[in-house]
């Protein structure tokens, strides 16, 4: 949702959207949408979605892109965008563009904005979010071993707006204290520029925090934020603990934790690297390559998505 957002805030300027949330149908739904808004474009960000379903989309429209995590391919769609670095396109087919990279991150505008940190602080609160499926024994045992490495700290955690509620984490942290319930915020930038360090997964959520120069140690929550992490990591933008189902993930995370803790100066260039690589600047590069394959006399008031 946030990246499908974020492009929408990026097209605003000059184009008409809408976007759908419901994916029991696939690409059904959207097509019907397709054809009764005379769309010119379909954005499809989505796991259900098949690739003959998007094949035979690009014929029922002016543009097709896909957001996509897997990183397999050749994909069927005139725009293929893939944050993850690393990734090297395929032989040019069918006049597919892919933009690749964190340079192409789908983020909201807000993140464009340059973060400023204050030089040589101590780690005195930490950031705890993992995405907007909050798992609440995950985030228990990650709290947990933050709080063992910093006994000190303040613990930001947030609660997303899917997976498992508030009233579940609470639960889970049990008595673990200094620790704040921050439930499905409007954006997690202020808690992130907060933040003297962050425990993350993978996913849209280590990418904003590579923009807002937090240092940050990273969980891989699912196999396809595995060539994000690791991208990120071989760059010296993060530090990745492990997996989640790993069995020695608190120790990981507490080992990692402590360690940056007692270097402000990594801190400090983990944070400088994620930036100078995530610059907020990606859903509007997206856009801009939009407008250009539709032609700059697509109207204002089109509906591309």
């Amino acid at each position: 949702m946030r990246r499908a957002e974020a492009l929408v805030e990026a097209l605003a300027p000059w184009a008409e959207c809408r976007m759908l949330v419901d994916e029991t149908e696939g690409l059904g739904r959207a097509l019907e949408v397709v054809r009764d808004l005379t769309a010119v474009a379909l954005v499809v960000d989505s796991y259900r979605v098949s690739p003959r379903e998007l094949e035979a989309a690009r014929g029922r429209v002016r543009l097709t892109v896909r957001v996509d995590d897997a990183g397999r391919f050749p994909l069927a769609a005139d725009i293929v965008v893939n944050a993850a670095l690393g990734l090297a396109p395929p032989p040019p087919a069918r006049g597919t563009r892919y933009l690749l990279g964190p340079r192409f991150a789908l983020l909201g505008r807000v993140f464009a904005a340059g973060p400023a940190r204050p030089a040589g602080r101590d780690v005195e609160r930490v950031l705890v979010a993992f995405g907007g499926a909050t798992p609440a024994a995950l985030v228990a045992r990650v709290a947990g071993a933050v709080r063992a490495a910093l006994p000190r700290a303040a613990l930001d955690v947030v609660v997303g707006p899917a997976g498992d509620g508030a009233e579940a984490v609470r639960a889970a942290l049990g008595v673990l204290d200094g620790v704040t319930l921050r439930v499905a915020p409007e954006s997690l930038r202020p808690l992130m520029l907060a933040a003297d360090l962050a425990v993350s997964a993978g996913g849209v959520t280590a990418l904003e925090l590579a923009a807002t120069a937090t240092p940050t140690v990273a969980v891989c929550l699912a196999p396809n934020q595995r060539t994000n992490l690791d991208g990120l990591a071989a760059t010296g933008a993060l530090v990745v603990a492990g997996d989640a189902d790993d069995p020695r993930l608190v120790d990981t995370v507490r080992a990692a934790v402590a360690a940056l803790a007692a270097e402000p100066e990594r801190r400090r260039r983990l944070g400088a690297r994620g930036r100078a690589l995530v610059d907020g600047l990606g859903a509007a590069r997206v856009a801009d390559e939009m407008r250009a394959r539709l032609g700059a006399a697509t109207p204002v008031g089109g509906r591309p998505c």
